[in-house]
C-alpha cells in the first residue's frame, strides 16, 4: 500500500494538483472579471439584477447579451 508521503512523490499527482489549482485561480479571477463587464456594460442574464438599475419595463431592456461579457465568460 502506498503511504502518503510516497503519494506526493508520484509524477502524475504533482501534475494533477498543480493543474487542479491553476483551474481554481483561473475559475476564481473570471468569475469577478464577469460581474464587472455585466455591470460595466449594463448586461444582465437574470430580471433580479436588472432591477437595481431600473423598475418595470426599463430593468427589460437590460435583460440583454453582450458580446464581451459573453466572451469573458467562456
Amino acid at each position: 500500500m502506498l503511504d502518503l508521503t510516497e503519494l506526493v512523490d508520484i509524477e502524475v499527482t504533482v501534475a494533477y494538483v498543480w493543474y487542479a489549482v491553476l483551474l481554481i485561480v483561473k475559475m476564481m479571477l473570471l468569475s469577478p472579471l464577469t460581474g464587472l463587464y455585466r455591470v460595466s456594460k449594463k448586461a444582465f442574464a437574470n430580471p433580479e439584477d436588472a432591477v437595481g438599475f431600473g423598475k418595470g419595463d426599463n430593468a427589460k431592456k437590460f435583460l440583454r447579451t453582450d458580446p464581451d461579457v459573453e466572451r469573458v465568460r467562456r
